[in-house]
């Protein structure tokens, strides 16, 4: 049984739980420089925890048998990923090898250097790799020109879309130029999921020289921490039990609160015995770069867990030898140039232009591209655009060479050109008490596999039913989950009058320091690029109280969102998608949704909670159905009948708010009817299913 004395001491994987860190050459007011132990609960890391203490049960296990765990050096192999925009951030080798350097230095306790302090030789080292996943020769450095580099933690996903390689053979360290926020660097958990596996650090943090001229290099060393299994030393503040709580290290002295400065006088606990002062030189903690050197013997028993249990393959000696990090790696006099390359967009609609991006290992100094079917048609740009006008499935090849030789690749149908069309006219609603999963006309996008938007029927604004996401059990931190709606035709809106986007929400934190994201994007170019049209997280989100428990909300705990869609009233071929970024909060639901006419709030409000009324009876219906007018309605309704590709079957006319018009069905198909009901400043559809 894991002990904890305090909810909120564990930071976030990548994409399971991510620790976020500042800087910390310079000293700091009394801040929270890094988020990782703000934004998740202590259930989140569970697993990983037990993992790493069935590492220590197995040492255990050995020393008793007289067969301890080998102490020999193990290396890790390490992949430099740069993503630059063409600016300083595309740091030079020298700067990479001299973060490796500082590495070994820390992790060495190497005399006479920076990290030669009075703790002890973790026996882990580093090694730029020199093999490649394909068995090429490389420097260990990948180098992708994009605004990327301008990183935002939630969108962390996308790095990996760049450039990954395989987690179990090479640690993955992503050199960026900013971090939202100020953030200097985050590194995943053990037991994350491997395609999130990682560590970001912003480029002026990345080793000593050239833009890292005035840093000392241990903002990597900290994370690398993070990435082994290493909690803060401050983790849980003074805790109960020095070994069994806090961060887990029985010799390293609880300490109530991160250190900014370098002050060895520093005792923020006396529940130790004896009482030691706080470790201001660890690494593990707020303190200058130029104050930390050491890591403790309890810290590398906790290492070596980790390395013994969940990252067993990237330190054997097979894996040292196909990633060129073993002694007897002769490596070649040149490293020839090895040809990749890479796109986010490879499906586009006609019109849109695509942006490669040039991955080749080994410095390439010239291109040649070729695009059959797009604008143009060739390219010598290392990283060029290209528009393609015409519907079709292409290849795009790429030549690279230096002076040492050239290399070629061709990926067929990389390409997919398809035509825009015209979009379901408006309005578009869904209430989602059919219970039909997935909504009609609406897609359920969920990357991870994992958690995703579903049918609730234990709340909803209108009953029986809502959409829910459960981020209270969702550990994969940082992704995105969707609800996106048909492409829509915002000019088949009212002339006269605005077009809106309109829902209502429900949502509580399961701790008052963190919260899940809830975004609305549109996008104008199929899907291509999107805009935010909404954002709303911690407490703009927050409709119900702060629980540990599955939150339910109750009639008073809906919000309503309002987005004025005016600005794109001309556009045919709208894509409008909610998303939820999971940070491990609480139940997150979406009930009533509608895209349309709409006039003042007031009036619509009025009427949109008189819909909850709305019956068509009877339902299924086979030759007649009869509307019913919820009571309170005063205003004139036109009623029109679609199909579910969104095709006009029939306009009713419109009819006197006091009467209940009965509309023959007679010559309509089979299968699914959708009735639209407008009145003044709001327009509702409902399903209606007709027999044969």
């Amino acid at each position: 049984m894991i002990k904890y004395t305090n909810t909120r001491r564990f930071f976030p994987l990548l994409a399971a739980a991510l620790g976020f860190c500042f800087p910390t050459k310079f000293v700091f007011a009394q801040q929270t420089p890094c988020l990782f132990d703000s934004l998740y609960p202590a259930h989140r890391l569970e697993t990983a925890e037990a993992g790493i203490r069935t590492g220590f049960q197995k040492r255990i296990l050995q020393a008793a048998d007289n067969h301890a765990s080998d102490d020999s050096i193990r290396i890790i192999p390490v992949v430099v990923h740069v993503i630059h925009n063409g600016g300083t951030e595309n740091i030079s080798t020298a700067q990479i090898e001299s973060q490796i350097r500082i590495l070994n230095e820390d992790y060495g306790k190497l005399t006479g250097t920076p990290g030669d302090g009075d703790g002890v030789d973790t026996r882990v080292r580093f090694c730029l790799t020199k093999i490649d996943p394909q068995g090429r020769c490389t420097d260990g450095i990948v180098r992708l020109k994009t605004p990327l580099t301008a990183h935002k933690p939630v969108d962390r996903a996308t790095l990996k879309q760049l450039s990954f390689w395989d987690n179990t053979r090479y640690l993955n360290v992503y050199v960026v130029k900013s971090i939202t926020g100020g953030v200097g660097g985050y590194s995943s958990f053990p037991y994350a999921p491997p395609d999130e596996d990682g560590i970001v650090v912003r480029a002026n943090l990345f080793g000593n020289v050239g833009t890292a001229a005035s840093s000392g290099g241990r903002t990597m060393t900290h994370e690398v921490g993070h990435w082994f299994g290493l909690y803060h030393t401050f983790n849980g503040g003074c805790g109960q039990d020095t070994c069994a709580d806090g961060d887990y290290v029985c010799d390293t002295p609880p300490v109530a609160n991160p250190n900014y400065t370098c002050s060895l006088n520093a005792n923020s606990c006396a529940n130790d015995s004896p009482n030691l002062p706080d470790q201001v030189r660890n690494y593990m903690d707020y303190s200058p770069d130029d104050c930390k050197n050491k890591f403790t013997q309890g810290q590398k028993e906790r290492i070596v867990a980790t390395l013994d249990t969940v990252r067993t393959l990237i330190w054997s000696p097979a894996n040292l030898a196909s990633t060129g990090c073993d002694s007897a790696y002769q490596a070649p006099a040149i490293c020839p140039v090895a040809v990749d390359f890479v796109t986010l967009t490879p499906t586009v609609c006609t019109g849109n232009q695509v942006y490669f991006m040039d991955r080749s290992l080994n410095a390439a100094t010239a291109w040649q591209w070729s695009f059959p079917g797009g604008t143009p048609a060739n390219s010598t740009l290392q990283n060029p655009t290209v528009k393609y006008d015409t519907v079709g499935v292409y290849p795009v090849t790429l030549i690279a060479w230096n002076a040492n030789g050239s290399d070629t690749l061709t990926l067929n149908n990389y390409i997919e050109v398809t035509e825009p069309g015209v979009g379901a006219p408006l309005p578009f609603a869904r209430n989602f008490d059919d219970g039909q999963y997935p909504p009609e006309g609406i897609s359920i996008i969920n990357p991870d596999g994992g958690i995703a938007w579903e049918l609730d029927s234990a709340a909803a604004r209108s009953v029986p039913y809502s959409m829910r996401i459960n981020n209270l059990i969702n550990t994969n931190y940082g992704t995105r989950d969707e609800i996106e709606l048909p492409f829509l035709d915002l000019t088949t809106a009212h002339p006269d009058s605005m077009v809106r986007m309109t829902f209502w929400w429900a949502y509580a934190r399961s701790d008052a320091n963190y919260s899940d994201e809830l975004i609305v994007q549109l996008s104008k170019d199929c899907g291509f690029n999107y805009t935010q049209i909404l954002t709303k997280s911690g407490s703009t989100l927050v409709t119900g109280p702060t629980q540990t428990t599955p939150f339910i909300p109750d009639a008073s705990q809906w919000k309503k969102a309002t987005i004025n869609l005016n600005a794109y009233r001309t556009e045919h071929y709208v894509k409008i998608r909610l998303v939820n970024v999971t940070d491990g909060g609480n139940n997150l639901y979406i009930d009533d949704l509608y895209v349309g006419d709409g006039g003042t709030v007031t009036a619509t409000d009025e009427l949109q909670s008189g819909m909850r009324s709305v019956r068509f009876f009877p339902n299924p219906a086979r030759d007649y159905v009869q509307f019913l007018i919820p009571p309170g309605l005063n205003t004139p309704v036109h009623i029109r009948a679609y199909d579910t590709p969104g095709k006009l079957l029939r306009d009713y006319g419109e009819y006197a708010s006091n009467s209940s018009p009965i509309l023959n069905l007679a010559g309509l198909p089979p299968g699914f009817l959708f009735f639209t009901l407008q009145f003044v400043g709001l327009s509702y559809t409902t399903r209606v299913a007709k027999l044969p």
